[in-house]
């Protein structure tokens, strides 16, 4: 009927059931192992009539974020690192401290504050808290298993929030932290490419000069305890040069102008994030089409000639 008003119907959409969440969350395992350990706590969740089932999801994910912790945050990396303060009666890193590690390595607190606007703290105290909470279930106690399936499901759902949050925090922060460092060290980086001699040019003419570098993709590789690892991937833009100018200018010398993909990587002080005055740099220039050598391979800068294929969203020293 014209001018009625419609009805709106509410439509409850039902949880989606943890164990499905779980198996979710396998592929933001950077490992084999913790793929595994968080497939094996989804199996857990599946069975609902199993009396220890909250016990032994608290074991998988205990070995789950245990291992996590190795490959995010190896303990000599967090022990070497500047915010570190060792606790009293603790025997190494402590749990937070390798986590806060895993989020932002050698930085401290106040520089990811500052680069990113991440408050870090407030995630750990959020980790921590459903660790601790979860960690009560790891040894049952006749009085202390629960029984009830739903009070199960509460304390399992906590703790994957808790676990993805950590996951997606540590890959948004390491992000911002790569476009602010990176909007600093562009032009640095160019600057630094085109004033260097590069090998793979000298050997394949007289001489070359770099007319322009374009960048196609930056990123950090590593942030470790003393070191960021950054890397620039794009094309250069090079005029290769045969003969001396007198040979040129009577005709018998070349010129020919080419684009090359090229990786540029740097090494630069973690307190010092934006300072390639003392940075350590490398180059690398895949000439192969030059040379005919790439009729299987996609000559895109980041293929597998050019050195360090690193996987952008997983390195064991960050």
């Amino acid at each position: 009927m014209v001018g009625e008003m419609e009805r709106v119907v509410e439509v409850e959409v039902p949880a989606v059931a943890v164990h499905e969440r779980a198996y979710a969350m396998v592929d933001m395992a950077p490992t084999t192992f913790t793929r595994d350990a968080m497939s094996g706590a989804a199996m857990v969740l599946e069975r609902q009539d199993n009396p220890i089932r909250l016990n032994l999801f608290a074991i998988a994910i205990r070995i789950y974020l245990d291992h996590l912790m190795d490959a995010l945050a190896p303990r000599d990396q967090v022990e070497a690192s500047r915010w570190f303060q060792p606790e009293e009666d603790a025997e190494g890193p402590t749990r937070r401290q390798r986590l806060a590690y895993g989020l932002h390595g050698g930085l401290t607190p106040a520089e990811v504050l500052e680069l990113t606007n991440y408050d870090t703290e407030e995630l750990l105290q959020e980790v921590t808290a459903a660790y601790r909470k979860l960690n009560k279930h790891v040894h049952g106690r006749e009085k202390t298993i629960v029984h009830e399936v739903a009070e199960q499901d509460s304390v399992v759902r906590a703790t994957l929030d808790a676990l993805t949050a950590l996951h997606e925090t540590t890959r948004e922060c390491r992000r911002e932290i790569v476009d602010e460092i990176a909007d600093a060290l562009d032009s640095q980086a160019i600057e630094q490419f085109v004033t260097r001699t590069v090998e793979e040019l000298d050997i394949m003419a007289t001489h070359h000069t770099v007319d322009w570098v374009g960048v196609d993709e930056r990123r950090i590789v590593k942030i470790d305890a003393r070191l960021i690892e950054y890397e620039v991937v794009g094309w250069v833009g090079v005029t290769l040069l045969y003969g001396s100018g007198g040979d040129r200018r009577r005709g018998e010398g070349a010129e020919m102008n080419e684009e090359f993909p090229y990786e540029v990587r740097f090494q630069v002080p973690v307190e010092h994030p934006h300072d390639l005055s003392g940075a350590e740099i490398t180059s690398a220039i895949d000439t192969s089409a030059w040379y005919g050598d790439d009729e299987d391979e996609d000559d895109e800068p980041g293929n597998d000639k050019l050195v360090g294929d690193v996987d952008p969203d997983f390195d064991p020293g960050f």
